[in-house]
């Protein structure tokens, strides 16, 4: 039976590479966020103009992911949810949908994402977006840990 699976964590805490590993498992088609982003509009650009796009492409990966669930393939998003509502909105529309789906948290420590962010920098191409300290540091203020209210797989990497 299709199934969504949810990959959220913070920057650097392994979502992407989890996601593809999970995607052979499975197998099940990835719609992962940064590479739709990055080569469609560029790289980095004011908050208002990337949750425009986010917005704009988040409804066309579902609309796909309806039509691939109806074919029988699992999906994976791959996006970050990094706030508790952007987890229930995506819950809520599974359910709406009538599909089995599960909402994976990578809990990796700050200081081992901004190694890897960092690490990812250097050979980042257009796959990734480059991350400042300064930048890191402003996200992970705006990051929500699941709380033990949400339904929720937790994997530490």
């Amino acid at each position: 039976m299709a199934k969504i699976y949810f990959i959220c964590g913070f920057i650097g805490s392994g979502k992407t590479t989890y996601a593809k590993k999970l995607a052979k498992q499975q197998p099940a088609f990835r719609f992962t966020i940064d590479e739709w982003m990055i080569p469609l509009y560029g790289e980095h650009m004011e908050r208002e103009v990337f949750d425009a796009r986010f917005d704009t492409l988040t409804a066309l990966f579902k609309a796909s992911a309806e039509e691939l669930l109806g074919l029988g393939t699992s999906v994976i998003f791959d996006f970050g949810l990094w706030g508790e509502a952007e987890r229930r909105a995506m819950s809520c529309w599974a359910k709406s949908i009538n599909v089995e789906y599960e909402m994976i948290y990578l809990d990796v420590s700050y200081q081992a994402c901004c190694e890897r962010a960092y690490s990812r920098n250097l050979k980042r191409g257009d796959q990734a977006y480059e991350m400042t300290p300064e930048m890191m540091a402003m996200f992970w203020d705006k990051f929500e840990k699941p709380s033990a209210n949400e339904k929720i797989t937790w994997l530490e990497l």
